[in-house]
């Protein structure tokens, strides 16, 4: 079995769709998400940032935290391992700001994939 450690990194939009997927397990990988980094850039208001993740191969998301709140400024930490099979998804997402503005918000993930 070959493990190579992975990173991923994105900015963070408000649609809870495949654009949102930061990462999927490929065929024949099992991947473990050791920590996913959640930062909000923005000077001013606090985003609220879900993160879902499959268990079937792409179909069913289940959360793994729903509408977290991050400070202005601020970075969270989610360093619990997320275990993932072949061809499940990780998806990272925000709601709009209370003002109905866009959130300014950023995730990176420090993946281990074995296949």
């Amino acid at each position: 079995m070959a493990s190579v450690f992975k990173n991923f990194g994105q900015a963070i939009d408000t649609t809870d769709g495949s654009t949102n997927d930061i990462y999927t397990a490929g065929t024949g990988v099992q991947a473990v998400v050791h920590a996913l980094f959640i930062s909000n850039k923005s000077e001013t208001t606090t985003a609220a940032v879900n993160v879902k993740c499959t268990t079937d191969g792409g179909s069913n998301f289940f959360h793994i935290a729903r509408a977290i709140s991050v400070p202005p400024r601020n970075t969270i930490t989610i360093d619990k391992p997320i275990n993932m099979e072949q061809n499940d998804k990780l998806r990272v997402y925000t709601e709009f700001n209370q003002d109905s503005t866009f959130p300014d918000c950023e995730v990176f993930a420090s993946i281990l994939e074995v296949s």
